[in-house]
């Protein structure tokens, strides 16, 4: 278990209500967060800051969030947890965003407070715990995929 004082979790997604309802549930369990509307502005913020963790939409102007992604995996972010949100509950979405470093796949709607909690969780892992349980979404969504069967 990593050791995280004052936590802060960067939301990043175009709509501005649900920046606010994650971020409203966040400082229910007392976790900081900032916001950013767009990818671009995401990366700004990531390099301009420290992070424990990111929720980070798909699909949004400004950088699409498999972009952010790939920019994130190009730079040391190996202590930032990373959730993605997506509206289509893909198998396909889901396995390219863990294979490109997401540690978590939320699809919408979601619980904002399970959201939190998923977040606290994340943060409170170690590098190699996150890394492992990334490694075991990327094998149950590639086998949804061969099955044709959309995730969870």
């Amino acid at each position: 278990m990593s050791d995280v004082r004052n936590p802060r979790v960067l939301v990043c997604d175009d709509d501005a209500d649900i920046r606010t309802v994650v971020g409203l549930n966040l400082g229910l369990v007392g976790i900081d967060f900032g916001e950013a509307s767009s990818g671009e502005e995401a990366l700004n913020l990531l390099s301009d800051q420290e992070w424990h963790a990111i929720v980070l939409d798909l699909i949004m102007p400004g950088g699409d969030g498999m972009e952010v992604l790939k920019q994130l995996r190009d730079r040391s972010t190996k202590d930032l947890a990373i959730v993605v949100l997506s509206a289509r509950n893909s198998p396909q979405a889901a396995l390219r965003a863990f294979k490109l470093g997401a540690h978590a796949h939320v699809t919408k709607p979601f619980s904002p407070v399970a959201l939190a909690h998923l977040l606290e969780e994340l943060i409170a892992m170690t590098h190699s715990e996150r890394e492992a349980r990334r490694l075991g979404s990327v094998e149950r969504a590639s086998r949804l995929e061969r099955m044709g069967m959309p995730t969870i």
